[in-house]
């Protein structure tokens, strides 16, 4: 199955600036399940997009989408699917020269992928920018670890990082933050992007966010969960957190996010569709549609 159904010529392996990494799995979630089916349904939903961007005035499906076959694991323990993750993603050899997105499963999958990127770029430091509406900072805790939500402080352990559009945390994380122990990580609050210095739709004049993103190296990853958005825009995701950000906002950070600074490549996870198509399909739809934004800001944003 190909990102957007592009045409032979413009999704050539070799030639393709863009590659699209499809990972389904399920690992043990806080709430609910059915993250192993994110990434087939954004990929069909993906089918539906006009090639056309409006906001960018081009095609940017021209710089070339190559879409890799879904990685499927049966795996439930996250210590077992990490090192496959990580095997898959080396023997793919990806080089600087493409950007690659990964359709995720929950967030634990971040984790692997970080250090694929860390040989990718093994002389060259990178930051992270999150978007969550949760910081991610549980310290592991044994065997039932839910993952997903120690995610940003294992990615953080050798990159700086920002997680934008926190809404929620448990009193340990908020310890933690404020700590020595903590050397990496910065947040905004969703309701300090809300503030009279921000208007509604533009979050980007924030300068907290701006003087956030200078600390930060010039290559960055990024790492969209999600459950940034508020649960009118997607529902279908395993912590639901009321207050988030609308697609507009989110396009507002990521355009100066891309004009800033190289990034080098991103993942989308936490999307559990359940149900029928009726019920999730215009969410599916509008994070391929965020897949295709993410492309064209790469490319084609001046």
């Amino acid at each position: 199955m190909k990102f957007m159904n592009t045409p032979d010529e413009y999704s050539s392996k070799n030639k393709s600036k863009t590659v699209i990494i499809p990972i389904s799995y399920d690992v043990p979630l806080a709430h609910g399940s059915g993250a192993s089916k994110g990434p087939d349904t954004i990929l069909k939903a993906s089918a539906n997009i006009d090639y056309f961007d409006l906001e960018l005035n081009c095609e940017s499906y021209l710089s070339g989408i190559y879409t890799e076959n879904i990685f499927s694991l049966k795996d439930k323990d996250f210590t077992t699917v990490s090192p496959k993750i990580i095997n898959y993603l080396s023997s793919l050899n990806l080089t600087k020269n493409k950007f690659p997105i990964i359709l995720g499963s929950d967030h634990s999958n971040t984790i692997p992928v970080i250090s694929v990127f860390e040989k990718i770029y093994e002389k060259e430091d990178f930051g992270i920018i999150v978007f969550d509406s949760h910081p991610d900072c549980y310290q592991p805790w044994g065997k039932d670890t839910w993952w997903q939500a120690t995610t940003t402080r294992e990615i953080a352990k050798k990159h700086k990082a920002m997680v934008l559009g926190v809404r929620t945390m448990d009193f340990y994380e908020n310890e933690f933050l404020k700590s020595k122990e903590n050397k990496n990580i910065s947040i905004i609050r969703m309701q300090e992007f809300l503030d009279n210095k921000s208007t509604f739709y533009d979050l980007s004049k924030k300068k907290m966010f701006l003087d956030g993103l200078k600390k930060l190296p010039k290559n960055i990853f990024l790492s969209i969960d999600v459950d940034v958005f508020d649960p009118s825009i997607i529902r279908n995701t395993a912590a639901l957190e009321p207050g988030g950000m609308n697609y507009n906002q989110l396009l507002s950070l990521l355009r100066v996010i891309f004009k800033e600074k190289n990034v080098i490549g991103a993942d989308i996870v936490e999307f559990t569709p359940t149900g029928s198509e009726d019920y999730y399909f215009s969410e599916s739809y509008t994070l391929a549609k965020l897949v295709y934004k993410l492309i064209g800001y790469k490319f084609y944003l001046k």
